[in-house]
């Protein structure tokens, strides 16, 4: 039975596919842990003023490959108010 990665505090502990996915250095992965412990998932590119298009992110809650629950709404809720405080 897969690991539930919510509790365990590590994101790609629920199975090998996340790992490597997570893992890979060929190019920029389109799962990320962010700055905020939010476990992410790139969903689109924006055009920005700078040389490179930025990544349009969304919170991944389950993983793509096991279904194993990653994080809750409540947790990257937290997550993301406690960054936000820490910006100001």
């Amino acid at each position: 039975m897969a690991q539930d990665a919510a509790t365990s505090g590590r994101f790609g502990t629920c199975c090998t596919e996340l790992r490597e996915v997570m893992a890979g250095e060929d190019f920029e992965p389109l799962v990320t842990e962010g700055d905020d412990g939010v476990l992410y998932f790139a969903v689109g590119l924006v055009d920005l003023e700078e040389d490179e298009p930025g990544m349009v992110d969304h919170p991944l809650y389950f993983c793509p490959f096991c279904g194993t629950r990653l994080q809750t709404e409540e947790e990257v809720q937290a997550k993301s108010e406690a960054n936000d405080e820490d910006d100001e």
